[in-house]
């Protein structure tokens, strides 16, 4: 039994003299500045401080010269750039890290490739027993006595050795390093991240309950301190935040929001709840933008956080932000369709649907700016809705997407908007902020307000057409387009005529062969005399495209030696003769190709029927060919709102198919960990997020940006 307790008990009795003796020992002085690694650190050096084997370590290092000593120590490290401090802090080894510490204390502030300090290493290792040494050292022995600075010391992400411990989840490491500093929770790193948001960024409650009851119980400057990516919307996540410090609900971000925009922001619904129990005076709060809270969740649609605050508040006219405007003005401004639906659905919520903001606009007016279509449909259809009123400028909603109509017409053609001259659309007619306008939304949009919008536009209107003079430029590419063509198809006409289709003799071979057969087939075959009309339509028809190919070159030619203005109305002649003459062509190809099937009566209707379908189709598309330019932008004006129509009613009925089918809706006092998942990855806020009130704590997600 002796043997058994005094055989351990030897060798560690063996190593604290051993210990005792080497930290008794002096080294020589020769001492750089800074520790600066360059070189690489011998691998056996590495392992005796790794495994805290001192005895070896040191008795190395004794036999070394001062200079050779020096570079070991000061300029020797691992492939990160660790030195033997780093090794051994990270590793835990307790002997070798104190040895060293007492005999080369310059290395505590010495940091490798990455920015790190032995500190940083053993924190984020966790530690504890080589975190307490290396702070004990900080504390003012040897030369490192600089105790604060040590702590605060960061690394290239900005991170102190409490954010390393909080991040790799070390409670223990954590709760020692603010037992000796608290004010380490408020310090941010590179991204604007204190220690208390990677505690709530990683759902750890215990380390943010650690951290929380390390801040002094009246911290003064507690909303000073927290900057940036603070973890004060956690607050909507859980009581324990609100009970034990309710000032962290005060606070706000860099965007001037506070706990209760980032529940909105993020469709929280319980958080919204709770916080408007805990924290009412935060509802009235504007951020940066000017928007209460309840404006944040129209803005991002979410109807299930507008009704927890119109349950809170009767009068519901009462919420405005800076620019006068109602949760139904953002809620038009941004296309939140759902939100204008459900508001219009609400007989409490009618004072809502024609106020005016600043500006006077109606949420109408706002969704015919910005070109949000289903939003202005569901507007323009409420029987509420006063579709034809004024705003500040004098124009009616109709008025607007009109103007944004011909606006965007101009930007998708790459064209400058005009200087405003009258009635034109100018530059200071442009809506909708400084981004592109959406094409088809505006146009959509003035589909919408043309059929609901009860437009009081006369008729006459349509026909006012101011024609746009035609560059000189313009005019000279569409002349050597169009010469091109004509001399193509006065060749191909000209071959054509040379070249008459001819139709089979498998007739006559057949009628000498057999008498009996020919009856049928003269049944089945077209006559000789209807060939032969078949024929000289076809040879009439190629003779005008021909003559009319000849004569756009000849004008097209002539139109080169005039002015401008003679040269515009010569190219839209030549126009009209080289488009008459590519249909004519055409027409003449159906005839030719009747001709060569004629000995097949069944061949020959089906030619005759697609040519007569492609013939009508020919026939509309070159209309605007025949058609003076100020004619087709009659047309054009009067067929757009059609045509968008019918675009708007498949975008319609996408949404609601969309609507219908999409998986994982938003339910009452709950929001999908997944969905918030996806907003945290577009670097949306971030909050600990949880299921329900009943389930606390879940799921982390959001944090705020």
């Amino acid at each position: 039994m002796e043997l058994s307790i005094n055989i351990p008990s030897q060798p560690s009795n063996q190593r604290d003299e051993t210990f005792r003796k080497w930290k008794a020992e002096s080294f020589p002085a020769h001492i750089p500045s800074s520790y600066d690694p360059k070189k690489m650190m011998d691998k056996k050096l590495y392992n005796y401080a790794a495994k805290d084997r001192f005895d070896e370590l040191f008795d190395h290092l004794w036999r070394l010269s001062a200079m050779d000593l020096s570079s070991i120590i000061y300029t020797q490290g691992s492939p990160s750039g660790n030195s033997l401090l780093h090794v051994s802090s990270s590793h835990g080894m307790k002997d070798v890290t104190e040895l060293l510490l007492q005999h080369f204390p310059r290395l505590m502030t010495g940091k490798n490739f990455h920015g790190d300090t032995a500190l940083h290493l053993a924190a984020g290792a966790g530690q504890l027993e080589t975190t307490a040494i290396l702070i004990n050292k900080a504390k003012g022995h040897g030369e490192a006595n600089d105790f604060r600075y040590i702590l605060e010391m960061k690394n290239d992400r900005g991170n102190t050795a409490l954010h390393e411990a909080v991040i790799n989840r070390h409670h223990a490491v954590a709760r020692f390093l603010v037992s000796e500093c608290s004010e380490l929770c408020y310090t941010e790193n590179n991204d604007h991240e204190s220690p208390l948001y990677h505690a709530v960024e990683n759902s750890d409650k215990e380390m943010l309950s650690i951290l929380m009851l390390a801040i002094p119980h009246h911290d003064v400057d507690l909303l000073k301190n927290l900057k940036g990516k603070s973890p004060v919307h956690a607050a909507v996540q859980g009581r324990k935040i609100a009970k034990e410090k309710p000032d962290l609900l005060r606070w706000e971000d860099e965007q001037g929001e506070n706990p209760l925009h980032c529940a909105a922001f993020l469709g929280y619904v319980w958080g919204t709840q709770f916080l408007l129990k805990v924290y009412r005076d935060g509802a009235i709060q504007k951020n940066n933008e000017g928007n209460m809270p309840i404006h944040v969740a129209s803005k991002k649609g979410h109807v299930g956080v507008v009704d927890a605050y119109i349950s809170e508040w009767s009068d519901p006219t009462e919420f405005l932000n800076r620019k006068r405007q109602n949760i139904l003005h953002v809620a038009a401004e941004r296309g939140r369709h759902q939100v204008v639906k459900h508001i219009l659905q609400n007989q409490n919520l009618e004072p809502l649907i024609n106020m005016q903001d600043l500006d006077g606009n109606t949420p109408l007016h706002l969704a015919s700016i910005h070109g949000r279509s289903i939003a202005a449909f569901n507007l323009v259809r409420d029987r509420n809705v006063v579709k034809d009123k004024a705003n500040g400028e004098k124009l009616t909603p109709y008025e607007i997407a009109e103007k944004q109509s011909k606006i965007v017409e101009l930007e998708f053609s790459g064209e400058q908007i005009p200087k405003r001259k009258g009635n034109q659309v100018g530059p200071d007619d442009r809506k909708g902020g400084e981004e592109k306008l959406d094409y088809y939304g505006a146009l959509m949009t003035f589909s919408v307000l043309h059929f609901w919008g009860d437009p009081k536009k006369p008729k006459v209107e349509y026909f006012r057409i101011k024609g746009r003079p035609l560059p000189r430029e313009e005019i000279k590419d569409r002349i050597s387009t169009l010469l091109v063509v004509s001399v193509l198809i006065a060749s191909v006409t000209f071959a054509g005529a040379l070249q008459l289709p001819q139709s089979s003799d498998l007739h006559k071979t057949t009628a000498s062969n057999t008498t009996t057969n020919s009856t049928t087939i003269q049944n089945q075959e077209i006559s000789e005399e209807n060939e032969d009309i078949l024929r000289n339509v076809y040879i009439y028809i190629d003779m005008v495209a021909l003559n009319a190919s000849v004569m756009a070159s000849i004008i097209l030619c002539w139109a080169q030696l005039y002015d401008v203005k003679v040269a515009a109305h010569a190219v839209w002649l030549a126009s009209l003769l080289t488009g008459g003459a590519i249909y004519l062509m055409c027409i003449a190809f159906v005839f030719a190709v009747a001709i060569d099937v004629g000995k097949h009566f069944s061949f020959f209707v089906v030619s005759i029927v697609v040519g007569g379908v492609f013939f009508i189709f020919q026939t509309l598309v070159s209309i605007p060919l025949i058609i003076p330019p100020s004619a087709n932008q009659i047309i054009e004006r009067i067929a757009t709102p059609f045509i968008y129509r019918l675009i708007f009613s498949l975008y319609y009925f996408l949404d609601w198919l969309n609507e219908c089918t999409a998986p994982g809706k938003l339910k009452e006092g709950k929001y999908p960990v997944h969905a918030a998942i996806e907003q945290r990855n577009k670097g949306d806020h971030n909050v600990y997020l949880y299921s329900s009130e009943n389930d606390l704590p879940k799921k982390k997600v959001l944090a705020n940006t």
